[in-house]
């Protein structure tokens, strides 16, 4: 074996029923902590027992759901109901009514907790500001752009406050941050306010790894063209959920687009590296090994470099039981595995 692939779980996983059933009634309260504590703890020994390497933040335990657990820690948002997001989940969604500011860190108290009881890489996913601007009313800025670069100004503070908890922490690694940005390509016309809200969220910090994610994308290439202008350093992204369950395929069609994402990135100084989807998050039908072995080695015979390919689900696994994502992140690891052997 020349080169070892990562694995690496995307963010969220499903909570326990213990957690679940009580969140919204305890949130922000000692029993709170005590339950999300619990929680991550068993989903970091899921991981573990998958043989993940990177565990993230052990499931998002504390976090209900992305926009929302963002959106209740800002000011001058308020709240009038639930809209749909994907499947059968939902969130509240929030309407801008002045300028928001962090009324407390979104995920100091999380990354704290992981920094206490694992030595395992860590990865913190934010919600991104594209997203967090899409996906609220706005009842106070004039135009789009400059709601989204307000939350950028959000997130800056907020990856401030995480790296001087990691920093504090003595960990001699980098910290890893996960820009999630599911909005990111459904208005083409508004790729300028993406890329300047991204950039500026990161902007200007040392010794940290950024990643961005996306899922559920069209096409990816209003995305690629536009690496050479964005600071991440690598692309985690979904790919099985456009592709077929049949394992022998000639033609891989869900990851076909990877020729032109090499393309892009052949013509950069600093390659990217790209985090491969190779389980689909919204079924229950849990891949083969062979299955995914396929999936990975399609991708890696057109990126040609293992060293700019890691292995995870499309998307966090929250809307599947526990048990499903156990088992589609343990056939994801053994895939994996099954890979290196042969190269």
């Amino acid at each position: 074996m020349s080169e070892k692939l990562i694995t690496q779980e995307i963010g969220s996983f499903r909570k326990p029923e213990y957690l679940s059933r009580k969140f919204h009634s305890i949130e922000e309260t000692d029993e709170y902590s005590i339950l999300c504590q619990k929680a991550t703890d068993e989903t970091l020994e899921t991981f573990k027992k998958a043989g993940l390497h990177n565990v993230g933040v052990g499931g998002e335990m504390y976090r209900w759901e992305m926009y929302e657990h963002f959106a209740k820690r800002v000011s001058n948002i308020e709240f009038y109901g639930l809209v749909r997001s994907f499947d059968n989940r939902y969130y509240k969604k929030g309407s801008v009514m002045g300028i928001p500011e962090r009324k407390k860190p979104f995920h100091l108290e999380e990354l704290e907790y992981l920094l206490r009881t694992t030595v395992k890489p860590l990865k913190v996913p934010i919600t991104g500001a594209y997203t967090m601007m899409d996906w609220s009313f706005n009842e106070h800025y004039k135009g789009r752009r400059e709601l989204a670069m307000r939350f950028a100004e959000l997130i800056h503070e907020e990856i401030e406050t995480l790296q001087k908890a990691w920093n504090k922490s003595g960990r001699k690694e980098k910290l890893e941050i996960q820009i999630d940005e599911p909005a990111t390509t459904t208005h083409p016309a508004e790729m300028d306010i993406v890329v300047d809200s991204m950039n500026a969220s990161i902007e200007k910090f040392r010794n940290i790894e950024f990643t961005i994610h996306v899922c559920y994308s069209k096409d990816y290439r209003i995305l690629y063209d536009r690496i050479p202008e964005m600071g991440f350093h690598g692309y985690n992204l979904e790919y099985a959920n456009r592709d077929s369950l049949s394992v022998n395929k000639k033609i891989r069609e869900g990851y076909e687009d990877l020729r032109y994402f090499r393309e892009i990135n052949d013509t950069l100084q600093e390659k990217r590296f790209i985090g491969l989807g190779v389980t689909d998050v919204h079924i229950d039908t849990i891949e083969s090994p062979e299955l995914i072995e396929n999936r990975i080695n399609y991708a890696l015979d057109i990126l040609q470099d293992p060293k700019l390919v890691r292995i995870n689900p499309d998307c966090g696994l929250r809307t599947r039981s526990r048990e499903v994502g156990f088992e589609k992140l343990l056939n994801m690891v053994e895939a994996t595995k099954k890979v290196e052997e042969k190269m």
